[in-house]
């Protein structure tokens, strides 16, 4: 397996502490450009931050207006220094929205706070939501197997019916997972298309990485069979795009011989135990 830095939008970023990077007020305040203010923490250090998008409201509770003037968007590294991301003038509405590239830092705070001391009297209430957290992550990427999954192919009622799932055959009476299944078309005998797969196990929401790249254009059905827990999937193209938009467990795609694409397997953090799973990958006919 090798190793690449995959950049992508982590998808479970919001307030709470379930998931890796999750973030919730801190309960300690603190004091930046000269006012007091309670920053919003996260559960872990959010390694090489790329981009980071959070909207902000404030309600104006003192005496004057801490509207129309500047403030800071302001991260807290984890060296524990604070630097100032975006400055800005804070409209009437007293709502924001930062989104912006931070440069991979890890970080490990966020707050928003005027430029300066506003003066006595000036206080507000705040909210905030992360909306966005892309992030460059170092990870494996795994090869897909091929032959060990195929299209069963069964009699019923209606004459023959096709759905995925594992093949066993009985040799000397013993069950061996087929990897070739032959069919008589036309008098000559053709293999199946085979399930490319991989085997998923993990407690984390880490991404599990897989490149795949098609031999022949077509419509290519993406799936996780769960064996338990929840696994999510997400469909990359070559340079870290999202192709699917948001997670799924099964969805068909048209997908171009010869293009790479990359595909995570995630561990949902909600998830009230590990996920076990096999991703799966066929031709549709």
């Amino acid at each position: 397996m090798s190793k690449i830095d995959f950049i992508y939008d982590y998808p479970y970023a919001g307030y709470g502490d379930e998931g890796r990077f999750q973030a919730t007020w801190s309960e300690k305040r603190k004091t930046l450009n000269g006012c007091y203010t309670y920053p919003m923490v996260f559960n872990n250090t959010v390694t090489r931050c790329r981009h980071i998008k959070v909207r902000t409201e404030i309600e104006n509770t003192g005496s004057g207006t801490i509207f129309n003037r500047k403030w800071d968007f302001m991260v807290q590294k984890s060296s524990g220094t604070w630097v100032d991301i975006e400055t800005f003038t804070m409209p009437e509405t007293g709502i924001y929205t930062v989104d912006c590239d931070i440069g991979e830092l890890d970080i490990n705070m966020i707050a928003f706070v005027p430029s300066s001391n506003p003066g006595s009297g000036k206080t507000w209430n705040q909210w905030c939501e992360i909306e966005q957290l892309t992030v460059t992550e170092s990870l494996e990427v795994r090869s897909l197997a091929s032959g060990t999954f195929q299209y069963g192919v069964f009699p019923n009622r209606s004459g023959v019916k096709q759905s995925l799932t594992e093949v066993y055959v009985n040799i000397d009476g013993t069950l061996v997972q087929s990897t070739d299944i032959l069919v008589n078309i036309g008098g000559t005998l053709k293999s199946i298309a085979p399930v490319y797969s991989g085997y998923n196990s993990s407690d984390t929401d880490v991404p599990i990485l897989y490149s795949f790249t098609p031999s022949s254009s077509g419509t290519y059905q993406i799936r996780a069979k769960d064996i338990c827990g929840d696994h999510e999937l997400r469909l990359y193209d070559s340079d870290f795009n999202i192709i699917s938009n948001t997670f799924f467990y099964s969805e068909s795609f048209e997908l171009t011989a010869g293009a790479l694409y990359y595909i995570t397997v995630t561990h949902y953090p909600y998830a009230t135990y590990a996920s076990e799973s096999y991703l799966q990958i066929y031709k549709e006919a």
